[in-house]
């Protein structure tokens, strides 16, 4: 949805920092109750979404912005229709400091007016609107927008330096749950399945220009310094999309159709707007390419003066910016994509957000890739995404985060959509969005919806991938062991949590001569499974040397590797850190004694598991010195077989083996 980016005006080159969210609030905004933040709906107040019994058809906003005085005027009428049961009351959401002049229905109705709670309205209708009939409810009002948000809703900002004057909307509040913020200037409603039309004559000062939503019907000069601008979007889209700029713009124009492409840009910033949006429009047709035809009839950017939000048609984008280079087309690019994920298709509940932030995110790195290749596409998943995801200390799962703007919801959503591209490969991934967007266009949909359209290409369910990544917590923190002799493969899931991931893993082994061996294994949701290494996938020449999992980056992970310790006349292996030096006498009966070397004074403990991974016996030695150390197993009352063994630290472990041999 948006790229809410939380930095404070440092400008920190091509970084994202969990959400695009872009820009603090700077001192120059005014507003009534400056200073004050506080939330749309307090305890006591009404919570519409949960009486939200109609269906909104449109909105006809007629609105005038003094932007000297942070004031406005006006009225909206709301198309509305009784699709659910009759009604006898009409409640929205709407900002408590904008003061209430009149109520009106046009047709044969009184419309009473009362306030509930601290940003919600009533009215009363008489007689009650008959079960599909429908309604036009006007409201006039006027007054300066109260801060409902500390990042969406309504501001006003008076010049500084290169700044000019300016009044603007941001859809979604960081701090409102739900998120929908335009009720800080009109009265609406925040259910994102109730999608709606837009229409709007908007009036200000003629030194001014104004950007909305949909096409610019026209513009008429009122014969009093003032200016009338006609917006008309009719495409249906949830009300937190719509959105208003008023500043000094200048309309720099990309190109005139398919879809027509305009930039709202500041004066002083016109030279760099030039290089700045130069990449949009390519990444715009590889997205039609992939996606589907762009679903409205107009795109582009307005600068202002936090971002960045992807309002419907036009994206309000962080004027600090807006630089001569293409250091943000990553931001331009999720903002772009949102057109499609987000306002084409829109969560159908707000616990499903990754569908847009998640989907937005990936496509960062798709928009690369048509401009740069698949290079800039992995350079994105690896070098952002998996570190971003990683280093989330979230313990919530993408689906119904605690947190909405985080890595959880915006990277590790990126990597799920990432790791779907490589499980299911190109042609069916992008087949796939395609059909969920037309299935889905201009309406909604919810997790449960991407899966079953993804499983009808799969083949086969995917709940399987879906609970652990999606509802699950977390990513796969591997331990890969190989042991050299018996040519067996160990994978221990050691992430701290119960969620565990089966996956299709590709390994690589590379033998002492250069050779590569690579094959791909199923690794089940288990803590631990180990595989005999089919002998067709270690003919080289040489000792196995190193071994690699997942080489292509498909899968959000972290990963150790330990090569098990042989004895006799093969090879040593020689850690760095610490080592095991022998295990004697093997074959035992019924003790066998390991010698293994520690360089730092640390808590040790064994662990010794059968060939099949069933861990048998754990031991716990305490803290050693460094230096040369032995530790004794009793085999006695254990059956004849091969047995592993473990040394670990608090840090990392050390495999070797013996035969218990009665």
């Amino acid at each position: 949805m948006m790229f809410k980016l939380l930095f404070l005006l440092a400008i920190l080159p091509a970084i994202t920092a969990g959400a695009p969210r872009i820009g603090a609030l700077t001192g120059d905004m005014q507003s009534s109750t400056e200073g004050r933040v506080h939330r749309a709906l307090p305890s006591s107040s009404l919570d519409e979404d949960s009486l939200h019994q109609f269906d909104v058809l449109k909105f006809e906003c007629h609105l005038s912005f003094n932007l000297t005085a942070a004031a406005l005027s006006g009225y909206t009428v709301t198309k509305l229709a009784a699709n659910e049961i009759p009604l006898d009351q009409i409640d929205f959401r709407f900002n408590h400091s904008l003061v209430i002049d009149s109520v009106w229905i046009l047709e044969n109705y009184i419309a009473t007016l009362s306030v509930l709670g601290h940003d919600s309205i009533r009215i009363e209708l008489s007689p009650s609107l008959p079960l599909g009939d429908s309604l036009q409810l006007g409201i006039a009002y006027h007054g300066t927008t109260a801060i409902i948000d500390p990042w969406g809703g309504f501001r006003w900002a008076q010049q500084l330096n290169w700044h000019p004057q300016i009044a603007w909307s941001m859809g979604d509040g960081l701090n409102l749950e739900p998120p929908p913020a335009n009720y800080a200037w009109f009265p609406c409603h925040s259910d994102p399945t109730d999608k709606v039309l837009w229409e709007a004559w908007l009036r200000a000062p003629s030194n001014r220009a104004i950007c909305s939503n949909g096409i610019r019907v026209d513009t008429l000069n009122n014969g009093d310094s003032t200016t009338t601008w006609h917006y008309r979007l009719d495409q249906p889209v949830s009300t937190y999309l719509i959105s208003v700029a008023v500043s000094d713009y200048v309309i720099m124009t990309q190109r005139e159709s398919n879809p027509r492409i305009e930039n709202f840009v500041y004066p002083s910033r016109v030279t760099q707007a030039q290089t700045h949006f130069s990449n949009v429009p390519a990444v715009l047709d590889g997205f039609q390419a992939l996606f589907g035809p762009y679903p409205f009839e107009r795109f582009g950017y307005a600068m202002t003066r936090n971002g960045d939000m992807e309002h419907a048609t036009c994206v309000f984008h962080y004027d600090q910016v807006v630089v001569s280079s293409n250091a943000y087309d990553w931001l331009l690019i999720h903002e772009l994509s949102h057109q499609w994920w987000g306002d084409w298709v829109t969560c159908g509940d707000w616990r499903d957000l990754w569908l847009n932030e998640g989907f937005a995110t990936f496509c960062e790195a798709v928009g690369l890739e048509v401009l740069h290749g698949r290079d800039a596409y992995m350079d994105r998943v690896t070098g952002d995404f998996y570190p971003a995801a990683r280093g989330a200390s979230d313990s919530y799962s993408i689906y119904d985060p605690d947190y909405y703007w985080g890595a959880t919801v915006y990277q590790k959503g990126a990597c799920v959509m990432h790791m779907l591209r490589e499980l299911m490969g190109d042609s069916l991934f992008f087949l796939s969005l395609r059909e969920f967007g037309q299935e889905h266009a201009f309406s909604s949909a919810v997790t449960a919806d991407w899966q079953a359209e993804l499983e009808q290409h799969y083949g086969s369910s995917l709940d399987w991938f879906f609970q652990p990544w999606v509802y699950g917590t977390r990513y796969p923190e591997y331990n890969v062991v190989l042991d050299l002799e018996l040519a067996y493969l160990i994978i221990e899931q050691n992430q701290p949590t119960n969620t565990l991931f089966r996956m299709p893993i590709d390994v690589r082994i590379v033998s002492t001569e250069g050779d590569t061996s690579e094959f791909t294994l199923w690794n089940e949701a288990v803590r631990q499974q180990g595989w005999m290494i089919p002998n067709d996938s270690m003919q080289f020449t040489g000792w196995p040397a190193s071994i690699e999992i997942d080489p292509y980056n498909k899968i959000l992970k972290t990963a150790v590797y330990s090569i098990l310790v042989g004895v006799g006349d093969r090879p040593s292996y020689s850690p760095v850190t610490f080592a095991i030096a022998s295990v004697y006498p093997n074959p035992f009966n019924p003790s066998v004694t390991i010698s293994f070397d520690v360089p730092w004074n640390t808590d040790v403990g064994l662990r010794v598991f059968t060939l099949t991974g069933r861990e048998v016996t754990y031991q716990k030695l305490g803290s050693l010195a460094a230096g040369s150390h032995q530790v004794r197993w009793d085999g006695d009352g254990f059956a004849s077989g091969i047995y592993l063994f473990r040394i670990e630290t608090l840090g990392e472990f050390k495999f070797t083996k013996a035969i218990l041999l009665k």
